[in-house]
């Protein structure tokens, strides 16, 4: 039985991990691939926005389940054990698992390059094999030579083997989620886990989440939700909102959209939502909120698009500015097609609220006029916009 192990802190894991364990698994004939995250790293402290060990442990479990090349596993041997993570300890707990396996550690050429200090380096050079690779940058033949340098002094048996390296780190790609990017990096499975569980202080990317969101929103609803984040996207430049609280709030709005009611009303007492005195004269407007608070729960968005998620179906008194936007990107998205939306639309990137009082009106008008009864939620939002404007207005003409 020929078994692989590849360790580290996965912190977390990404491609260039399991790209390099696929393509080991593939050019050495691995009957079993295994991922073992360490509990303590001998070589670095582990960083203070680390993810706990239950965490590691499951993004790698999450991250593993895509690679198809051999059956690849993950053991929790060495958190389990505690303390520094020495490969030793774990190629003699490996040895005694699997006897007669031949063993093969898969590793870097960064580390492969301090093997003589490494603790019991004599007993490894007896009992593995080594599979390299090298970080970009790194000089195969550099590597090539020191794997036949250290067969002849110390016995190691080693194999290059030549990838073109994936260019991202474990710790430049936390920085890059802090700032909103980074996702293609990641198994999709991988970044729902980190958002979800809002590590790294990590921001939802917008493509990176709709990659997430597809399967969510339906195919008949696709169009108009990108047409909602496209438009999200321009307002929130004009206006000086932030654009990826945008996008994302817009990429969600519709989250809960294609569930019915009595899946709409289990969410609300999942999530602890008031619906007190419920009118089923509203009951399309429930998915705001329910998707407001799913949204919250599973895609780490912030608090202010969480808000401009649950008020885009009636608007409130009082809206944010990102309020604001969501609520007219939903409404004059391309694919709108009500009479008046070209003048809706072009006012909206003249005069936010003057847009905002426009579509509230034309809003109420039109369910009274079908006989059916105006949300207080809207009808609120139209009586402050309307107070706040004739209030400018009139110390607009004391100034003057």
């Amino acid at each position: 039985m020929k078994i692989g192990f590849l360790g580290g802190t996965f912190d977390p894991p990404h491609r260039g991990h399991t790209a390099a364990a696929a393509l080991a698994a593939r050019r050495l004939g691995l009957d079993l691939l295994l991922f073992i995250p360490t509990a303590r790293p001998p070589h670095k402290e582990l960083p203070p926005d680390t993810a706990g060990t239950e965490h590691r442990l499951e993004m790698t479990r999450l991250a593993a389940r895509g690679i198809a090349e051999a059956s690849a596993l993950v053991s929790d041997l060495e958190i389990r054990r505690g303390g520094i993570s020495y490969t030793a300890d774990t190629a003699a707990e490996l040895m005694a698992a699997y006897p007669g396996a031949e063993l093969w550690l898969i590793c870097g050429g960064d580390m492969f390059k301090s093997l003589p200090q490494w603790r019991r380096s004599g007993w490894l050079a007896e009992n593995l094999n080594f599979a390299v690779f090298s970080r970009g940058g790194e000089d195969a033949g550099e590597l090539e030579r020191l794997a036949g340098d250290y067969l002849r002094r110390f016995g190691i048996r080693a194999r290059y083997i030549d990838a073109e390296p994936v260019p991202i780190s474990s710790t430049e790609l936390r920085a890059r989620l802090k700032r909103g990017e980074g996702g293609a990096y990641l198994d999709k499975a991988v970044y729902a886990y980190i958002l979800e569980h809002r590590l790294y202080g990590a921001l939802p990317e917008p493509d990176a989440l709709w990659e997430l969101v597809r399967p969510w929103i339906g195919e008949g609803r696709l169009a108009h939700v990108a047409g909602c984040r496209e438009t999200a996207a321009r307002l929130a430049a004009r206006w000086g909102a932030d654009v990826r609280e945008a996008e994302s709030a817009a990429i969600l709005h519709d989250l809960t959209k294609k569930l019915g009611a009595s899946e709409q009303l289990l969410l609300c007492a999942k999530y602890d939502i008031t619906i007190e005195n419920f009118d089923p004269a509203f009951e399309s407007l429930l998915h705001a909120e329910t998707g407001a608070a799913l949204a919250y729960r599973l895609f780490g968005i912030s608090e202010a698009e969480r808000e401009a998620i649950r008020w885009h179906t009636t608007g409130r008194a009082g809206m944010s500015l990102l309020e604001k936007i969501i609520y007219l990107a939903d409404t004059i998205e391309p694919a709108r097609s009500f009479d008046g939306v070209g003048e809706l639309r072009k006012l909206a990137f003249e005069d936010l609220d003057g847009a905002m009082i426009r579509s509230l009106k034309g809003c109420l008008e039109n369910i009274r006029r079908r006989g059916g009864k105006p949300h207080r939620l809207s009808e609120e939002a139209l009586a402050f916009l309307l107070e706040e404007r004739n209030a400018g207005a009139g110390r607009s003409n004391v100034s003057d």
